[in-house]
């Protein structure tokens, strides 16, 4: 009776073992196919349709959430949105809430791009914004830009 307790337990932490290291396999920190998961540096240069640059930091979450947050104020808020995609291409969509001079809230613009990467840490794309005043009146791809942006990696101390 003994026995096949102790017999009985080396196959559960057996299997226990043979889990956890599956688990632990399948969610590494670096996939073997690029993924756009994570946190991305990304620079908006100047351009005839995107009037200053914007150094921007995005966030893509594995559920399909996205944020964005940037140096430029006029820009908008942190951008909300969510993406889909697969392989090297990827798709995009976000909000940000816009103000005038005065700080005064004056609208809102949505974001959309296509990503293509061209590495596990490096990807272009493009994108384009819809204006949306406060009366709702919608005007399409106000802003357009090529942009690229790199991974953030974890700096050592």
């Amino acid at each position: 009776m003994r026995n096949k307790r102790i017999f009985i337990t080396l196959i559960v932490l057996g299997l226990l073992a043979a889990l956890t290291t599956t688990v632990y396999a399948t969610t590494s920190a670096h996939p073997a196919a690029p993924s756009l998961v994570g946190t991305w540096r990304m620079m908006i240069p100047k351009t005839a349709t995107s009037p200053e640059t914007n150094d921007t930091m995005q966030s893509f979450f594995a559920d399909g959430n996205y944020l964005e947050t940037n140096n430029n104020s006029q820009a908008g808020s942190t951008g909300h949105g969510v993406w889909i995609g697969s392989g090297n291409t990827y798709l995009y969509s976000f909000q940000v809430f816009t103000s005038d001079a005065q700080g005064k809230y004056s609208g809102k613009r949505i974001i959309h791009a296509t990503i293509h990467m061209d590495g596990a840490d490096h990807y272009t794309a493009h994108g384009s914004a819809d204006v949306i005043d406060l009366a709702g009146k919608v005007t399409k791809n106000v802003f357009s830009a090529d942009f690229e942006a790199t991974r953030m990696e974890v700096v050592l101390p």
